[in-house]
């Protein structure tokens, strides 16, 4: 465990106590005159401390807040735990995704790019295991 800095304390005192009163990443830096990088490194030295600092994930009200119950805790842990399922499932998705079925993709079809909306590279055969890409114009 790393010694608190005076980012770590100026975060701990902008942090709010329950769910109701979530503090939104933006205001921590802004108040903070922080980056997001220093943010999250004090928040996870407050973590390692102890202190439930949960984030709250929702679109429409985000934020960070101390957990002061244990269904504030229990529902801060649920979606960190939906976000570790989403990024295994991407996970799997990437290690199971073929580059070369991909490359093959793009030479057999150049309707392939244009779904994509890569209308503006086009890839062109060198080998049966090579391609090129050529950005055709810029913006």
């Amino acid at each position: 465990m790393r010694k608190l800095t005076e980012t770590d304390i100026q975060v701990l005192r902008l942090l709010k106590k329950g769910a109701d009163n979530k503090v939104t990443k933006r205001q921590l830096m802004d108040k903070a005159k922080i980056t997001a990088r220093n943010l999250y490194d004090a928040i996870e030295a407050l973590r390692s401390l102890g202190i439930p600092i949960m984030a709250s994930r929702n679109v429409k009200d985000p934020g960070y807040y101390i957990a002061q119950t244990k269904d504030e805790k229990i529902n801060g842990i649920a979606q960190y735990k939906k976000q570790i399922a989403t990024e295994r499932h991407n996970l799997a998705l990437l290690e199971k995704a073929s580059i070369d079925d991909y490359l093959n993709n793009a030479i057999k079809s150049p309707d392939f790019w244009r779904l994509y909306g890569h209308d503006l590279i086009k890839v062109t055969n060198i080998t049966d295991h090579s391609v090129t890409f050529k950005i055709k114009s810029t913006l």
